[in-house]
């Protein structure tokens, strides 16, 4: 190793990147290092490194041996750390020390050199992965080597030392010069902010204020300075002149002339397209359209294409998918190559819920309170740098899976009717844009639960609106999802509880100490106090006649979900009753009180602190919540009396802390006819579509559930061109138990499963119907030798599905154990996966009030809840299943079913036939299954 001068102060700190392989991940029980990697870094360029392997004295467990690549053989001529130690010590002495999750490393490296008899290093410590949250807030993942791809950085040996720290040296240089690149405004204010982060991380943002000011630094001409806030400037709409129809290209000829060079030419895509553009094309035809177009034969472009020609340029597409994530890939990725192809340019636009949007001003008097808790404080460093980017202020771009937060509840949007165009952040409020924005927009891009709440605000009677419903099997469900609402008490005494403090707390500035020189504000905090004791007691009282409505047997019971009967329950949410009467006059009263105190406060703008519009913001959100809750009373109160018969409530109760968890839900069972009378008027011809629309060859569960008139609907059906003849195969076994909830079925589970992957390496995802199910074979693999070899990733057990999904996505030969939203809408195509586990035909369980509930509607109006609800629905879910194991022409894989009912049972048949007709299928014994893969899987690689 090269001698490094650390003195030469002038040629800036010299930072030490540091990677430890360990024995084991604690301090106190003996674990030791194995490898130590040492990268120096300065000014953003390395310098030097160093490497060594490190005789523990001790055996490798076989999991760090897994992981690690690092045998026990490979450390028997190692040196000890003692004799490294005084190598390290000098090494490290005097530079800032850089680790990838810090307080593991540099605590670890203490520890070692004090076994070696050094005294532990008083070096400043810098923590990359908190950095990169902050510089990098819209990466998915923070994990090293998800960050090295998301950056393009070489790191080709993971859990090598020395290959993870070269990783975490070229990370720190881009994350220096993304430092370089924030704005002066912005540096001072995350420097003000007095962070909480590991160690001294904080010390970066401070050393980067320092040589800022020694340079003349102006504002990028993309930025600009908004009251506290530096925000990315938004480019005016480019409206084009020539403003004209464009012939549609029908015939091949014309289509590969289209293509071009650019995309591939599909017929199955071609004959969508021209079908879309026949159908709408003439005035004499359907105006609704069918369309199941099986994955891989480009549907979005399938149906944008000769969409864009029918309505360019004066008429609108709208466009609702199931989820926001296919909001933003339409948006990132298709409408890009929609342009690319069309001889005109069509403008689209995202449009969700107000929730989903940043509140500027809210969030700029937030950060008037420095003495948050420290997860806040990240988060408020984190949107900070990401207004510097965002043009939406969409807050599903950071990628969070705190969204649930207190404080996400404070900046959360409330809707362009809670703006007002005097305030601070009027011009640049998001949504304001966004409103100017869609006066331009060709494409409307929304999701299905706005679309059934909102279909009136997305057309106007200037345009033809051409509506296409992506992924439409999940339209009724977003009706019925409307319908339904969920109400924790829990939530609302915390919400209460806050206002509270708000108004008086002792060792906190509130809004007594606000209005204390104001004698009417004092006179109305003083009530508003006493109204919001009101308020709680109405609540309680509430809750203590919701729960007399429970069976007595069940009243003790510490998990409860209990239906209630709707006779009852219409009696107790009567709001001409005493009880709610309470509620509401409560409620009404700390509205008075607070608008008496916001004119107070309004009379007076420039007499006021930023922290006390704070505190004024704070209740007031706090307060909204409040106003919701009622509204949900009220539509619940609603809903039992229009519709008892059609509606069903429950509560949900955990009685085994001290404060009661009591959840009331409830909602309609059926659509009644909501979309054709409600959101279908508004749109001058409909597209629904999807690869899996159709759960028999017949259309009445379709028609039911899309609320349709067979006769005005023309149903058209595109297979998919993969090959499955060749790209996979589907076996099921024969011998498989029933799935019945034992041990015996359980312990079958896993040890299929374990035999199964062990034999083949490679990248498996596992779906069950339950996470009760997912957690008892989880247990039982943990004693088998899959656990030294691979990730296994389980839902609810290692972390949620965002998170597992992500690590499965990046994985190499992962084993992923999901439920439930697993099923669908998750593509991992390529070598993301190869290996598809059914352990049970998807149906819903029984046990679940709304599953219970629909029976019991069903069969009073004398239908098979069976055949008209449970088949159907588990056909689809099956079908999405098996369908997620091919998503390019490129990729191949292999379905194994542990059900045998697929095949003993009469209704297996029904599921077979709904499957690609040339997709192989093949009854085998369990104990074929390993072989059979891994022989599929060596003619495939």
């Amino acid at each position: 190793m090269k001698t490094v001068d650390k003195h030469q102060s002038s040629k800036g700190p010299i930072y030490a990147v540091v990677d430890l392989e360990t024995t084991g991940t604690s301090l106190t029980s003996g674990s030791r290092v194995i490898q130590i990697g040492c990268v120096l870094v300065q000014n953003q360029k390395v310098i030097n490194q160093f490497e060594s392997k490190v005789n523990p004295g001790m055996a490798i467990p076989q999991a760090v041996q897994q992981l690690t690549g690092i045998h026990n053989r490979d450390l028997k001529q190692a040196p000890y750390f003692d004799e490294i130690a005084p190598t390290i010590y000098a090494l490290l002495t005097e530079t800032t020390f850089v680790a990838h999750n810090v307080n593991f490393d540099f605590a670890f490296i203490n520890m070692e050199l004090e076994r070696a008899g050094y005294p532990t290093l008083e070096i400043p410590a810098i923590d990359t992965v908190t950095l990169s949250q902050i510089l990098m807030p819209t990466a998915e993942s923070f994990r090293l080597r998800d960050l090295t791809k998301y950056l393009a950085i070489e790191h080709d040996n993971p859990h090598s030392a020395i290959s993870d720290a070269d990783a975490t040296a070229t990370l720190l240089i881009d994350l220096m010069k993304r430092l370089d690149q924030l704005p002066t405004p912005t540096l001072k204010r995350l420097q003000n902010m007095n962070l909480k982060l590991p160690l001294d991380t904080a010390l970066m943002f401070d050393r980067a204020l320092v040589q800022r000011q020694k340079q003349n630094y102006r504002l990028p001409d993309d930025l600009y300075m908004s009251g506290e806030l530096v925000l990315h400037k938004v480019r005016p709409v480019q409206v084009e002149n020539a403003l004209k129809r464009r012939p549609y290209p029908h015939t091949k000829r014309q289509k590969l002339a289209f293509f071009g060079d650019q995309f591939q030419y599909w017929p199955i895509q071609a004959k969508l397209m021209n079908s879309i553009y026949n159908q709408f094309s003439h005035s004499d035809t359907p105006r609704q359209l069918v369309v199941e177009a099986g994955t891989g034969t480009g549907k979005t472009l399938g149906y944008l294409v000769p969409l864009s020609y029918l309505t360019y340029p004066h008429d609108q597409i709208i466009v609702s998918t199931a989820t926001n994530v296919l909001q933003q890939q339409i948006q990132a990725i298709t409408i890009p190559q929609l342009n690319a192809l069309l001889p005109f340019k069509m403008t689209a636009v995202i449009v969700k819920g107000n929730q989903h949007y940043i509140h500027l001003g809210r969030f700029a008097r937030s950060l008037s309170m420095t003495d948050d808790a420290p997860n806040v404080q990240l988060l408020k460093a984190r949107i900070l740098v990401w207004l510097l980017t965002t043009t939406t202020g969409d807050l599903d771009e950071l990628n969070l899976n705190a969204m649930n937060s207190p404080f996400f509840a404070q900046i959360r949007h409330g809707g362009l009717r809670t703006l007002t165009p005097d305030e601070p952040y009027y011009r640049d409020d998001f949504l304001v844009r966004r409103q100017r924005a869609l006066q331009f927009a060709n494409i409307i891009i929304t999701n299905h639960a706005y679309l059934v709440a909102h279909a009136d605000e997305l057309t106007n009677d200037d345009q033809q609106a051409y509506l296409v419903v992506d992924e439409a099997q999940h339209l009724s469900q977003s009706v019925m999802q409307q319908s339904r609402t969920t109400i924790s008490f829990q939530r609302v005494a915390t919400d209460i509880n806050q206002l509270h403090n708000l108004v008086s707390h002792r060792d906190e500035h509130n809004l007594t100490s606000v209005f204390k020189n104001l004698p009417l504000g004092v006179y109305n905090v003083e009530l508003l106090y006493d109204d919001l004791d009101q308020v709680s007691q109405a609540v309680t009282n509430l809750e203590e006649a919701l729960m007399d409505l429970l069976p007595p047997s069940q009243s003790s019971t510490a998990q409860i979900e209990q239906p209630i009967d709707n006779q009852a329950f219409q009696k107790v949410i009567n709001f001409d009753l005493p009880q709610m009467i309470e509620l509401e006059q409560a409620l009404a009263s700390v509205q008075l009180h607070f608008t008496s105190l916001q004119r107070l406060f309004n009379g007076r703008r420039d007499s006021w602190l930023m922290i006390d519009r704070y505190l004024m913001s704070q209740f007031n959100s706090y307060y909204q919540s409040l106003i919701e809750f009622d509204q949900q009373l009220h539509e619940m109160s609603k809903t039992v009396q229009d519709q008892p018969a059609a509606a069903v409530f429950w509560l949900s109760v955990n009685q085994g802390n001290e404060t009661s968890t009591m959840k009331l839900s409830g909602g309609l069972l059926e659509q009644n006819h909501f979309l054709s009378h409600h959101v279908y008027p508004y749109f001058s011809a409909m597209i629904f579509t999807g690869a899996t629309l159709f759960t028999s060859h017949k259309s009445s569960y379709l028609y039911q559930h899309l609320d349709l008139v067979a006769d005005q609907v023309r149903i058209k059906r595109f297979g998919s061109p993969f090959d499955f003849q060749q790209q996979t195969h589907l076996y099921i076994a024969k011998d498989a138990l029933e799935p019945e909830q034992t041990s015996q079925y359980v312990d079958y589970l896993a040890q299929t499963i374990a035999e199964i992957t062990i034999a083949n390496p490679c990248q498996t995802m596992i779906l069950f119907n339950s996470l009760v199910t997912i957690e008892q074979v989880y247990s039982r693999l943990r004693n088998t030798g899959l656990f030294d070899q691979r990730d296994i990733l389980a839902q609810g057990i290692t972390g949620n599905r965002d998170k597992i999904l992500k690590q499965f996505a990046t994985g190499t030969d992962s084993v992923l154990l999901g439920a439930a939203s697993f099923w669908e809408g998750i593509d991992l195509p390529e070598d993301q996966l190869q290996l598809l586990i059914i352990t049970r035909l998807p149906f819903d369980s029984p046990d679940q009030v709304m599953v219970k509930a629909q029976h019991e509607h069903l069969k009073a109006q004398g239908q098979s809840p069976f055949y008209q609800a449970d088949l159907p629905r588990m056909i689809m879910r099956m079908r999405q299943g098996i369908g997620r194991i091919l998503r390019t022409e490129d990729d191949y894989g292999i379905t194994i079913v542990l059900d045998p009912r697929l095949i003993n049972r009469r209704y297996g048949k029904s599921v077979l036939n709904m499957l690609p007709e040339n997709l192989p299928v093949d009854q085998v014994a369990t104990n074929q299954l390993a072989n059979l893969v891994k022989k599929f899987l060596k003619n495939h690689r």
